[in-house]
């Protein structure tokens, strides 16, 4: 199982969103993909069908599963899509309390928990909180590659080095053979400050950062609206047709097959929808 980690403790960079389309295109592509929500705020959770007021109840989230000694990991997992399953998020102070307290191997607890489950996946989607707390901290441990999208706003640079500062940091103690890439997210490739943030990025990653970028695209805020992916909803949209590029370029990374449109399972298409040939509406 490939970990791929969204992060950026900067907020407003379409991470979550990130997240959501790549589990959701992955699986798609016809691979096995585990999704885990550690954002308290559960967008990511709500998108793929969780009820957080249930939650809030039940406890059956990624953090309370990091803490518990003896864990049956299939209590906290929940079926999303054809060949994607999830562990969901919410709000739980006392549980984010007890994961920054906690003295042994705290940014391990994740990685353990998930030992068990590993050879059922391909891959594992893991969303970060906009934060370099406990919690992401057991993430970037984990990731084989760390992607951090980062906008196309005027703030969109700053705190990024410190970012990286982490994340290399994390690699160098938990995970030597981990990749970091950048993502270039909500882009509009006629805007001057887009262009000029996408070749600050392109001096920052070097040959880490993605030749896909993601638009800033009115179907990407649609789709979530409605809890979907853009790739659910629209599938002709240039905004999809990125998501599933940027998808093969992380398959590439890995040394894995890339996927061409024709070969996407039929159950992740919306009814009424058929993919020809081009990956366009027939």
């Amino acid at each position: 199982m490939k970990v791929i980690v969204f992060s950026n403790h900067k907020g407003g960079a379409a991470k979550t969103t990130s997240a959501l389309n790549v589990a959701v295109v992955l699986a798609a592509q016809g691979s096995r993909v585990l999704a885990v929500d550690l954002d308290p705020q559960g967008n990511l959770s709500v998108t793929l069908g969780a009820d957080l007021e249930e939650l809030e109840i039940n406890r059956r989230t990624s953090h309370r599963m990091m803490l518990e000694q003896n864990v049956d990991i299939s209590n906290y997992m929940k079926r999303a899509r054809p060949r994607l399953d999830f562990i969901p998020a919410c709000i739980d102070y006392d549980a984010e309390g007890l994961i920054e307290t906690y003295r042994v191997s705290r940014e391990l607890l994740l990685r353990n928990r998930l030992l068990e489950v590993g050879k059922a996946y391909d891959y594992c989607i893991i969303d970060t909180p906009p934060s370099l707390h406990a919690p992401t901290l057991n993430a970037l441990a984990m990731s084989d590659m760390t992607v951090i999208p980062v906008d196309s706003s005027s703030y969109a640079l700053v705190g990024l080095r410190q970012m990286l500062r982490m994340v290399t940091a994390v690699r160098r103690a938990h995970a030597p053979k981990m990749m970091f890439m950048g993502l270039s997210t909500k882009y509009k490739p006629r805007g001057v400050l887009d262009r000029s943030v996408r070749e600050q990025l392109g001096i920052i990653f070097k040959t880490n950062l993605f030749e896909t970028w993601i638009p800033d695209a009115a179907a990407v805020e649609k789709a979530t609206a409605i809890g979907k992916s853009v790739f659910e909803t629209e599938i002709a949209s240039p905004a999809a047709m990125a998501f599933f590029n940027l998808c093969n370029e992380i398959r590439e990374r890995f040394n894995h097959e890339k996927v061409g449109p024709e070969t996407i399972a039929s159950e992740a298409q919306i009814p009424g929808q058929a993919v020809n040939d081009t990956g366009t509406k027939a």
